[in-house]
């Protein structure tokens, strides 16, 4: 079961929510927002907090769930819809500013909103709880081991079926099968399988293709572990890849190390982007290489840190990221290498044990 007592670190953090957008009530509604401040792990919840009282709100579904695994909060099982039950108690009799997660909530609900409580004052927070799980603690650092563990034994147990003739989709139902079979809860994301030309598509998914020998193949995959996630890719070669795939592979590894390397407390992200998308650029092959440099990982598989190039954010501590350079040539082939990283106070840890020799089958 999850640790789902409010720690100090968090609760604090939700008071200033509360004092730098002068709020009187604030709505807390993204599922791994919910799983984050209380641990529930269903799929139908809304968190109300206000100075004097937390909320926890969901329907009679989990009702025994709810009990289980929330602690803290005052657990309100919904007669109707979790807004018109807040409605039902007067819940905000005393509120004028309400926040409100404004990048998880339609258009539809916040008509919905205002016609449920007119008169009040609704403030549209972007960004609520994302920067509090930038830093993870020891509980949650665990989790992504763990679950780095099991996609590594799967990606090691695929190096046995992949081979002319199989087709991608087989390949990505295998990882599927695998990441269930070793203990995870499941994919992190529908797993990516791309060879040959379509290997030139960053998220490509499997297909009926079949692998043809001298072809390169990624292979993206991750999976769940208490909700917290892995994000692993490597590049096989099938056979003999031609010179200039051999010579791309060794590039992307080259900048993959070199921006691992520079990872520290502090770093901006565009920063450390700029490491590796530059030393891919300097050997010619930077339009080859579109999609970011890496991405926070936890409770959700892309979270803060965005390392772009336009991101002016700043590595902290306790966040886990990926790191995942790539080159993806049109109609030929793609190569993409990518680690899960731990940044730490003195540097990082790199938490992904798989080799980035090129690995042939």
């Amino acid at each position: 079961m999850e640790n789902s007592v409010i720690t100090e670190r968090r609760f604090l953090y939700l008071a200033y929510l509360f004092d730098e957008h002068k709020l009187d009530a604030l709505f807390i509604s993204q599922l791994n927002h919910i799983r984050y401040l209380t641990g529930f792990t269903g799929s139908n919840a809304l968190l109300l907090i206000t100075p004097r009282k937390m909320y926890f709100i969901t329907d009679s579904r989990y009702k025994v769930q709810a009990n289980q695994e929330v602690q803290d909060w005052q657990i309100v099982i919904a007669r109707r819809g979790l807004f018109e039950e807040v409605k039902r108690k007067n819940y905000l009799r005393n509120a004028g500013r309400i926040g409100f997660e404004s990048k998880y909530t339609t258009y539809e609900q916040y008509q919905k909103l205002k016609k449920l409580f007119p008169g009040k004052r609704w403030s549209g927070l972007e960004v609520t709880i994302e920067p509090i799980m930038l830093q993870k603690d020891q509980y949650e650092i665990n989790n992504i081991r763990k679950a780095i563990t099991i996609s590594e034994q799967v990606l090691e147990s695929l190096l046995e079926i992949v081979k002319p003739g199989i087709a991608e989709r087989e390949v990505a139902a295998e990882i599927t099968y695998l990441h269930r079979k070793y203990g995870s809860e499941g994919d992190a994301f529908e797993p990516i399988v791309a060879s040959g030309p379509r290997a030139a598509l960053p998220h490509g998914r499997a297909s009926d293709k079949t692998i043809k020998n001298n072809e390169m193949v990624i292979i993206d995959l991750g999976c769940r572990v208490h909700g917290y996630h892995s994000d692993i890719t490597r590049t096989v070669a099938v056979g003999e890849p031609d010179t200039e795939a051999r010579r791309c592979y060794t590039i992307v590894r080259e900048a993959l190390v070199r921006a691992t390397d520079a990872i520290a407390e502090g770093i901006r992200c565009k920063k450390l982007d700029k490491i590796g998308r530059g030393y891919i650029k300097q050997k010619g092959f930077g339009e080859y290489f579109g999609h970011s440099l890496g991405h926070g990982i936890g409770l959700d598989v892309h979270e803060l840190p965005r390392i772009s190039p336009y991101s002016n954010e700043k590595l902290v501590s306790g966040s886990t990221i990926t790191i995942e350079p790539g080159i993806y040539v049109p109609d030929r082939f793609g190569i993409r290498i990518e680690d899960d990283i731990l940044v730490t106070e003195d540097g990082h840890e790199r938490m992904t044990s798989l080799p980035h020799d090129l690995i042939k089958v």
